[in-house]
């Protein structure tokens, strides 16, 4: 073949392998009909706002979770809710029809609803304000009517042909005609609370629920109660009989319902059960009306994202039918089975099925499948997402259960006063492959509160407001306070003496930005107390003598003075003398020799019970000495059939009582490898990275790649395109290191804490080729998801826009890939991270072009990336102080747990661990360290509890390094 013949031949070989490419490329490009996901559709995505052409541009639209879906009439009918709307939004009412082909329908008015009912007499579906017929034809009860943010619809006690109840979250109840739409306001607001959520009818009675206690307005319409009296009050559960209101108990309560469902039950001559869910700082709780006596059990939590006091992140999990009479639980990160028979006479069948990240507000079956509704994507305090957005999740049951570990902790005494003789609640211990309970007497105070994150009874004031969150430089120090006195006012200053040199440390209310004078020195620590607010600590020298506190005359807003100061006091004496003016208390830390003498009383024996089928009949299974101030950790073998467990004391006493309850499965890398395949290992040098972000002006993925190109994820081809780059949203994408790594562990700095987190692959230790890799974001709504040296974690927020509750997280996988960032947008998880010769394989969605590639599922994928483990620990040839404890050190959500020891000296070197965040450490075990031997220790399977610290007997430099296989 002569030279041209073989050039042509070449031309027209490349024409056509370009045309083929350009045709793959245009059918990659077209919108695939339905696309599916990991279970989410991305077409059937809700929003805040319609009125924009995809943007995001008004206020009070920044939230948009799926607050109700119901079958009905043929479609699957659903309803997203703003924050805070009563008079209505651009949120919507949509329906969804067999082919997955979803409608918004006309007649919609926002707000923030999530109530939903079907009344039987009328045939409708009630869901928010909208009655919808049989044939699906809507009409609406318009805000104007009705200015609600409709929590729970349920039956009327005397007109149920006709008539409904709507609640509303300010805690309002409505009566409405179902035929003429006719609504009467009856009450603005009968009970205490401040987040109003269920409300049924059934044994003469209407029970309503409320999970916050955020103040939000006035007392003065209340019938019954009042603002809470103590740290334990929050929310209610309450009943109206028609004429009278009585509070059933001040707790943080959710759902209501019985076994009707959402048909509402039979009304007020029902003599069917009623279960009512919430929870407190110990447990969840789980409320049974049965003949007219209410009754209580107890169950574990999975996660601590819902437990704030304001109840703004626990949004309406249910009990629901899901298909062929089986009803599920969620609640706090948890799905149960739970069975439709339960009753008085009836509790056996509460099963855990597995934890969860998604944030789930609703769920049922539909067409043969398992539906979840989420609450997504918000941007209140969120700046790292432009719109809020959230999606659907359509899969099975028993996909549930490849999703988070069955592992659950809780208790009915934390720090408790316990009458002798009186059983505790019932808790739930069936299900669960692998059990312990700790059991400790004694009250915990300020020095014995060392755990990540608890504080004991210390108060911000003498009076009032809880420590939640002290610096370990603070916590083994006198404190000085006075009282809180009236808020609008300044607060006082007080003095008081001291016998020795010695360095004042000051607690200053941040609110306001009070000023001190130019001797007062910032430190880098902050302390928290009451409901999220923030001190800076400063400190300045004092010789023996007078010290003078200074008034804080700071308005933090218009009538509103910050908190009276706070002064803790270091000093190398030993007899340090401490004489306050009459206005100002001293409170001393408890010594470990106070702990020591308390142990010499008489001890206390628990009685174990269980009841073992759920009849209510309880039989003894063991018996537990544990002296005051002592703590016993009991293993409850499998052996140990039984629905429940209850204890009881021989005698008077401060006692906890907390069981961890863990999955014997956690997930093996191998589940996920084909999953993840298309993420780039650590170690790749060939990548496609960058940063993400849900697009304010359209509804698309924005990315930023490694190399500073701007491209646009389009939501409809799910293909790339060039874009603009934003400088602005480049430096908000920006990234930076999060955590540092010494030659112990992973250290985390949280309010003035130093936390440490096990290490993964050492090549974590610095920053990719791309720069660090996202630390820590919002991806489901109110929520954090962190990423520390190859795992991520799930970590609670208290309070929109503040910084994370590390000292609260759990591990949720382990990884070696590179994994630059992440986020939500269109219902699913974005990962950024990917092989640059990654193929599309349904997660994977590359464009080589463009030099870019996206990894897309659902966020309970990530469980399957590798079940959580790490090696590291609170010392590494580390010089240790006597009886100085270490750092704390994560251990929750680990499966094989092994310890090893070391010191240059003979010691005694001693473990404790803080299994409940709130009574500090206790003292698990102690070890013999022989001077260059090490000293090994494999904890029990069944071992949990959520953070770890080791302290010496004497002066040395010791190591402890822990494996999490």
């Amino acid at each position: 073949m002569n030279q041209p013949t073989r050039l042509s031949l070449c031309v027209l070989l490349t024409a056509l392998f370009a045309l083929h490419l350009s045709r793959v490329a245009a059918q990659e490009a077209q919108p695939a009909k339905h696309r599916q996901i990991s279970g989410v559709y991305p077409h059937l995505t809700t929003y805040g706002i319609y009125s924009e052409n995809g943007a995001h541009t008004k206020g009070g639209h920044d939230e948009c979770g799926i607050g109700a879906v119901v079958p009905w009439a043929g479609r699957l009918w659903m309803i997203n809710y703003a924050p805070h709307m009563p008079r209505g939004s651009e949120h919507k009412l949509f329906s969804i029809d067999a082919g997955l082909d979803m409608k918004v329908h006309p007649q919609s008015v926002g707000g923030t609803p999530a109530g939903r009912m079907i009344h039987r007499e009328s045939n409708q579906l009630l869901i928010g304000p909208y009655l919808i017929d049989a044939k699906g034809a809507v009409r609406v009860i318009t805000p104007a009517a009705m200015p609600a943010r409709i929590t729970a619809i349920t039956r009327h006690l005397t007109d149920p042909a006709n008539q409904v109840y709507y609640y509303d979250m300010e805690g309002a109840l409505y009566e409405a005609n179902v035929r003429t739409l006719k609504a009467t306001k009856l009450f603005a607001k009968p009970v205490p609370g401040w987040h109003g959520k269920g409300a049924y009818v059934t044994q003469g009675r209407l029970v309503v629920s409320n999970n916050g206690e955020h103040a939000a307005g006035s007392y003065k319409p209340l019938l019954v109660g009042g603002a809470a009296k103590n740290d334990d009050e929050a929310g209610v559960l309450a009943e109206w009989d028609g004429k009278d209101w009585r509070i059933v108990e001040r707790k943080q309560y959710t759902d209501v319902t019985g076994p009707d469902g959402i048909f509402g039950g039979k009304g007020a001559s029902d003599d069917a059960p009623l279960w009512a869910m919430g929870w407190d700082r110990r447990s969840l709780r789980l409320k049974l009306l049965d003949g007219g006596t209410w009754h209580t059990f107890l169950l574990p939590k999975a996660s601590l994202n819902n437990d704030a006091k304001h109840g703004w992140y626990t949004e309406w999990p249910r009990i629901r039918e899901i298909g062929n009479g089986r009803f599920m639980m969620d609640m706090h990160g948890m799905f149960f089975d739970f069975p439709k028979s339960f009753a008085k006479d009836d509790t056996g069948g509460i099963r855990p099925i597995g934890s969860h990240l998604r944030y789930v507000p609703d769920f049922c079956e539909w067409n043969g499948k398992l539906v979840l509704a989420t609450d997504e994507t918000s941007i209140q305090g969120n700046k790292l997402a432009g719109q809020p957005q959230s999606n659907l999740w359509i899969g099975t049951a028993d996909d549930l259960k490849q999703w988070g570990p069955a592992s659950g902790f809780g208790g009915p005494w934390v720090g408790d006063a316990v009458k002798a003789g009186v059983p505790s609640d019932a808790f739930l211990i069936a299900g669960f492959d692998r059990r312990v309970l700790h059991l400790a007497v004694g009250a915990k105070t300020q020095a014995a509160a060392g755990a990540a994150g608890a504080s004991g009874a210390a108060l911000r004031a003498s009076d009032q407001q809880k420590i939640t969150l002290m610096p370990d430089a603070l916590e083994s120090l006198p404190r000085v306070t006075v009282n809180r006195g009236d808020w609008k006012k300044p607060a006082p200053g007080f003095t008081f003496e001291v016998s020795h040199d010695v360095t004042v440390y000051l607690a200053v209310d941040e609110r306001g930005n009070p000023e001190l004078n130019n001797e007062w020195e910032k430190t880098d620590l902050t302390l928290t107390w009451g409901e999220n607010h923030r001190d800076l600590i400063y400190k300045r020298a004092f010789k023996a003598g007078a010290i003078e506190v200074p008034a804080n005359e700071t308005e933090h807003t218009k009538g509103s003075f910050g908190m009276p100061h706070t002064a803790f006091v270091a000093s190398d004496a030993k007899d340090l003398k401490l004489k306050p003016d009459p206005t100002a208390k001293v409170s001393m830390p408890t010594r470990e020799a106070d702990v020591a003498s308390a142990k010499a009383g008489e001890p206390v024996t628990f009685t174990l019970e269980v009841d073992v089928d759920g009849t209510g009949k309880w039989t003894a299974w063991r018996a537990i000495d544990v002296v005051d101030g002592g703590y016993e950790c009991i293993t409850i073998p499998p052996e140990v059939k039984a629905q429940w467990m209850r204890l009881t004391a021989s005698r008077d006493s401060i006692a906890t009582a907390f069981f961890h309850l863990t999955d014997a499965s956690l997930r093996d890398p191998a589940e996920g490898r084909d999953l993840f395949a298309g993420l780039a290992e650590v170690s790749a040098k060939e990548v496609f990275s960058g940063v993400v972000y849900a697009a304010k002006q359209n509804r698309n993925l924005k990315l930023i790649t490694s190399d500073d190109r701007a491209l646009e994820f389009q939501k409809d081809s799910f293909t790339f395109e060039s874009d603009e780059l934003d400088a602005k949203l480049k430096t908000l994408l920006k990234t930076e290191p999060e955590f540092t790594v010494d030659e112990a562990s992973v250290i985390l700095m949280h309010r003035g804490k130093r936390l440490r987190l096990p290490k993964g692959d050492a090549a974590f230790d610095r920053p990719f080729a791309a720069g660090w890799p996202r630390g820590s974001r919002e991806v489901e709504s109110e929520r954090h998801l962190a990423q520390f040296h190859g795992t991520f974690y799930e970590v609670p927020l208290l309070s929109n826009g503040d910084p994370p509750e590390f000292h609260l997280m759990r591990p949720v996988a382990s990884h070696s890939k590179q994994i630059m960032d992440f986020c939500s947008w269109a219902g699913l998880l974005v990962l950024t991270g990917v092989r640059s010769d990654a193929t599309q394989d349904g997660h994977v969605f590359i464009d080589p072009s463009h030099k870019a590639a996206l990894w897309f599922g659902g966020v309970d994928d990530l469980w399957k990336l590798g079940k959580p483990v790490g090696r590291g620990g609170p010392w590494k040839d580390t010089p240790v102080k006597a009886r100085q404890p270490s750092d704390p050190y994560l251990i929750t959500g680990y499966d094989h747990k092994s310890l090893a020891l070391t010191a240059d000296k003979d010691v005694t070197i001693t473990l404790e661990v803080d299994f409940d965040h709130q009574t500090g450490f206790h003292v698990y075990k102690s070890f013999k360290v022989t001077k260059g031997e090490t000293t090994r220790f494999e904890f029990p399977l069944e071992f949990s509890a959520h953070w770890l610290r080791v302290k010496a007997d004497a002066d040395c430099t010791a190591t402890a390094q822990l494996a999490y296989e």
